[in-house]
């Protein structure tokens, strides 16, 4: 019988021999308990079996939703990415939902001193309430509204995710009457896809978010931990390589903010104490033109990825008869999804012919369930391999000096 999570996922390493290269040590059982607890334990995944709190975060989104016909987001990290991975995935892409996630002054001012107050729904997230460059968005849109003599309107259009404590953000949400709903204190922001943070947006979008859930679920449930522990192994136990670099290369443009945020998943999390592993994101066919020469012969320390999906005979097909008048054999009768399956495999069996060790995850389609699949086993194997190179998976200290600074620079 094959696992529930495997019809969605399936994971494969190639060249990689366990048994003689992997130098496990002596406590390595001990290891795996602590990743085992702190897996089965954690808020951020745990919160994928709390049904009535997703039904609440939908009754309210759709609350929320109506008489509204555009949406805009104000996030940064963690409070922004899960979502957009989400949405990512839709081919039809939703024009009426914009996401901020940085602070460019031109090209923010450009995309926001248009929009109709009346009719724009705010979504706001920070964990903490007191994130520099979500109160700057917020209070950017504050002041629009208020020379327009709009803000209870604005604020009546506005839904604030944030902690329940005193902040700004809070402050704000609580004495105005905008819409308020908790961001869980023990939920990272990295960590906070599964939460209201990465389903209001969601939902908003369309996506049907209970799937999302159920493909974490899958995983979760039904993960033994053995592609966990062996593909964090690799980077910290591995005698034969010594890898800096974790790449994910991901083919499917639906999988570009995927790549995205499983970037700051990895960085955030295991890069401490001077220790960790650099994990960059290629986008397959593109990068193929422009990384693929240094991965392929350069220096052997990176670690590769393969995330794919079957592209055969999707999308638009391709003209025979001007093929054929080239001579371009090879695109007769052909699809745009078959030369994609085509680049895809011909770049995996590349690295396979040239003895490179890496993984394929193959996503049988890209929906909702197997996005929470991949985002539940990406969380899952990033604390692994955290735990390996013991450095908490869960704070971030080393930011905190440039956020001082900050806030010194603008006093």
């Amino acid at each position: 019988k094959i696992p529930l999570f495997l019809i969605l996922m399936k994971i494969n390493f190639t060249n990689v021999n366990f048994e003689k290269e992997i130098n496990l040590p002596e406590n390595i059982q001990i290891l795996n308990n602590d990743i085992k607890k702190i897996c089965n334990e954690l808020p951020a995944l745990n919160i994928v079996k709390d049904v009535s709190l997703l039904d609440y975060t939908i009754q309210q989104t759709e609350k929320f939703k109506r008489n509204k016909s555009n949406f805009v987001v104000f996030g940064t990290g963690g409070s922004n990415l899960g979502a957009r991975a989400l949405i990512n995935t839709l081919t039809k892409q939703p024009k009426n939902i914009l996401f901020f996630d940085n602070i460019d002054p031109l090209f923010f001012q450009d995309e926001i001193i248009n929009l109709d107050l009346n009719t724009t729904g705010f979504i706001i997230i920070s964990k903490s309430g007191t994130t520099p460059e979500t109160l700057s968005q917020f209070g950017s849109i504050i002041n629009i509204a208020r020379e327009k003599n709009n803000l209870d309107m604005l604020f009546k259009n506005c839904l604030v995710v944030t902690e329940f404590k005193d902040s700004p953000l809070f402050n704000i949400a609580k004495k105005n009457n905008c819409t308020l709903l908790e961001h869980k204190k023990d939920i990272g922001g990295r960590y906070s896809i599964f939460s209201n943070v990465g389903m209001i947006p969601a939902i908003l979008a369309g996506l049907d978010v209970k799937k999302v859930h159920l493909g974490a679920s899958k995983v979760i449930e039904n993960s033994d931990f053995l592609d966990t522990f062996k593909f964090a192994q690799i980077f910290k136990f591995c005698s034969s390589n010594n890898y800096f670099s974790n790449v994910m290369m991901t083919y499917s443009d639906g999988l570009t903010y995927f790549g995205k945020w499983y970037l700051q998943l990895w960085a955030e999390s295991i890069g401490k104490k001077d220790r960790g592993i650099t994990a960059l994101h290629a986008v397959g066919t593109t990068d193929q033109h422009s990384q693929l020469q240094l991965y392929l012969d350069g220096p052997k320390d990176k670690y590769f990825t393969f995330i794919k999906s079957n592209h055969h005979k999707k999308g638009l097909k391709i003209d025979t008869e001007i093929m054929k008048e080239e001579s371009v054999n090879y695109l007769i009768n052909k699809t745009m999804g078959d030369l994609m399956h085509a680049e895809q495999d011909a770049t995996i069996d590349t690295f396979k012919l040239n003895n490179f060790k890496f993984r394929e995850i193959l996503l049988s389609e890209i929906n909702e369930e197997a996005m929470g699949g991949l985002m539940a086993n990406s969380i899952m194997e990033t604390i692994a391999a955290c735990i390996y190179f013991e450095v908490d998976p869960f704070d971030q200290p080393a930011v905190e000096q440039g956020k001082a600074l900050t806030k010194k620079y603008l006093s």
